[in-house]
């Protein structure tokens, strides 16, 4: 499951579950387009209530990585839980994109503070 929260200069996709194939079959388009027309200065991916996930997520935030670099916005992965983390390290992502193991609301003023 995806939660979209909105404001004014960020989206945050708060992921629930398995952040794997299926799910990113499902929701890629969705994401990609209102990335697309949003055009947020900060993407951010909560990953506080993720179970698991695996290369296709991987891709999926790289991909969106990209998509935001386009335009100079800043894609932002946090709340890397226990399920996670090992994933995360060893994809090398973290290497390239933002990561905090926080979840947003305690992060948002250090994101912001790049601005």
């Amino acid at each position: 499951k995806i939660a979209v929260k909105e404001m004014q200069n960020e989206i945050v996709f708060k992921i629930t579950g398995d952040f794997d194939n299926l799910m990113c079959i499902k929701y890629k388009n969705v994401i990609i387009e209102l990335i697309a027309k949003r055009r947020c200065g900060y993407v951010i991916f909560d990953l506080s209530n993720t179970t698991f996930i695996d290369s296709s997520a991987i891709g999926l935030l790289l991909g969106r990585y990209k998509q935001v670099k386009e335009y100079n916005g800043v894609l932002v992965i946090c709340g890397i839980n226990n399920n996670i983390k090992k994933t995360i390290a060893i994809s090398g992502i973290a290497l390239i994109i933002e990561t905090y193991e926080d979840i947003y609301e305690n992060i948002k003023g250090m994101v912001h503070a790049y601005e």
